[in-house]
């Protein structure tokens, strides 16, 4: 028995070697492949890959075989820890798949298996049979944004129209009332939360359960109660701008101590706050410079932009007339140069210097001379300077000269001399206006790093979903209900125009409820009530100017 099992393994083994040393002509595989006879129909594209290359050092079938159907149920369930993922195989390892006769593909190409579907696997290596392949989804950190539109789509309400002035009132004292309360219990649950050894330590007469999420949030929430004050603030004082189709600069003022407040409570948690509260800081930012965004530009319509009209006409007709002046002081006539007696006389003339001739003694007259000054060019004028008294683009304001032309140097000059006067309450006005401007840009630039679409898209699904599959326009801020949490929005839109400012008090109240929802905040019912008045205390009287 040991000699038959050594002499089998032998002749196994010999047999195997010259199985893995022979090579298969094209016509031998062909004829063998004859044996698998036609196919039904083939195979559907969304299978699994077929099995990876083996490695160089493992043996190799005498030729491609097909698996049977039971295999090839077995391989999917085997396979399917791979993700489904198309691997692209390596080009040294092609030469085990092809036989000599055929060239082997390129590189670039997948292998041309019944089963094999497009290849977009990032791997170049296939791996062995039943390994587990790399993770490949940690090639692209990012996911794919949330599908929020087939799934959230806004209740259409009928449009209300514009209400009357009236109503805008009743809503400005409204929401002025409720800024009030969210405010004060945001202040007062701050106090409370600091240590008690603190010198702005206030405790609550009423604390929230221990347990509660006023409780386990409490910081959170309060600075959550104060954004949402700063919201009721804007839209009450947006309301009654925008029932008048004006702005009152100097109600606007009173928000602006609140409102740097509340900002700053924010920007102090930054290090420690996510994407989704950093979106609140972009809103606080927003609101700020759209409160900018309005007052320039009400300014500049109203005030600036009438004043610098009659200003500029008065400058233009005072540069029109120096600018005339200087044509006219230009056209007079210089008088004329008399000639000298050598140039008027002719060359013959008895003025003329004879010239002996050595030859035969008689003068002579040397007339190249009076030749060649008479033929003389005459000199070129010097190019005519260009003014820089007034810029480039202000030289076609100015009248043409009696030839049609533009204005001359000396026009020019004089045109820049005019001066118009302007009263102290137009600079304070222009100052503000520029500073507005540069202050609306600087608090974009901010609400923009962290108050974006893609945001809202990751971190506010519902108030992106309200916004993009809105039917509502850019003029309709009237129209839906702030505390409305199915209803339309629209995306705020662009500062300079000077309105927006309702669309975005309407998405931050949006902001507020579906991040509140999160932790269980409850808004005005769950604010800390204010006490009953009495008298003002130093700590009790901080931003008096929006509680009034």
């Amino acid at each position: 028995m040991p000699s038959q099992s050594s002499s089998s393994s032998a002749s196994s083994s010999t047999s195997f070697q010259k199985m893995k040393k022979r090579r298969w002509s094209r016509e031998q595989l062909l004829k063998n492949l004859e044996i698998l006879g036609p196919l039904a129909a083939p195979l559907p594209p969304d299978l699994p890959p077929s099995p990876p290359a083996s490695r160089s050092n493992s043996p190799t079938a005498p030729a491609i075989k097909r698996k049977h159907e039971s295999s090839q149920e077995h391989d999917v369930v085997k396979r399917s820890r791979t993700n489904g993922l198309p691997e692209k195989p390596s080009s040294h390892h092609h030469h085990h798949y092809h036989p000599p006769p055929p060239p082997p593909a390129p590189p670039s190409q997948p292998l041309k298996s019944s089963n094999a579907v497009p290849s977009f696997n990032l791997r170049s290596e296939p791996s062995e049979d039943g390994e587990v392949r790399e993770d490949t989804t940690a090639v692209t950190p990012r996911g794919p944004a949330p599908a929020v539109l087939s799934t959230t789509v806004p209740v259409r309400r009928p449009r209300r129209g514009r209400p009357a002035p009236t109503s805008f009132d009743e809503m400005h004292d409204i929401y002025h009332k409720y800024g009030r309360m969210l405010k004060y219990s945001g202040d007062a649950r701050f106090w409370s939360t600091y240590p008690a050894t603190h010198k702005e330590y206030r405790p609550l007469a009423n604390p929230p359960a221990p347990n509660s999420p006023y409780h386990k949030h409490g910081g959170l929430i309060a600075r959550l109660e104060l954004v949402d004050a700063l919201v009721c603030f804007t839209y009450s004082l947006w309301s009654k701008d925008f029932s008048r189709k004006s702005c009152f600069r100097e109600t606007w003022a009173t928000i602006e101590a609140f409102l740097g407040w509340c900002k700053n409570k924010w920007i102090a948690e930054l290090d420690t706050i996510g994407d989704r509260e950093k979106a609140l800081l972009g809103l606080i930012w927003m609101i700020e410079g759209f409160i900018h965004g309005r007052k320039f530009f009400f300014s500049a319509k109203t005030v600036i932009e009438p004043e610098m009209d009659r200003i500029w006409a008065k400058m233009k007709a005072e540069m029109t007339m120096l600018s005339s002046n200087a044509e006219k002081a230009d056209g007079q006539p210089t008088p004329p140069m008399l000639p000298s007696p050598a140039s008027i006389a002719p060359a013959n003339s008895a003025n003329s210097t004879p010239i002996n001739n050595s030859a035969s003694g008689t003068p002579s007259v040397n007339t190249s001379s009076g030749i060649s000054i008479a033929n003389s060019p005459a000199p070129s004028r010097p190019a005519l300077p260009i003014s820089s008294a007034l810029p480039q683009y202000m030289h076609g304001l100015l009248p043409q000269t009696a030839k049609g032309q533009t204005a001359s140097y000396n026009m020019i000059e004089a045109a820049a001399k005019a001066t118009a006067t302007i009263n102290p309450t137009l600079t304070f006005n222009i100052k503000e206006l520029s500073g507005g401007v540069m202050a609306a840009g600087y608090c974009m630039e901010f609400a923009q790093r962290t108050l974006t679409l893609p945001i809202l898209a990751r971190h506010y699904p519902t108030t992106f979903a309200r916004m993009m599959s809105s039917s509502l326009t850019a003029h309709e801020e009237h129209e839906p209900d702030i505390e409305d949490e199915e209803g339309e929005l629209f995306w705020p839109g662009q500062c300079v125009t000077g309105e927006g400012l309702g669309w975005v008090c309407l998405m931050g109240k949006a902001m507020i409820k579906e991040f509140g929802r999160d932790i269980g905040y409850l808004g005005l019912a769950g604010v800390v009530p204010k006490p009953a008045p009495g008298p003002i205390t130093g700590d009790s009287s901080r931003h008096a100017s929006v509680l009034r």
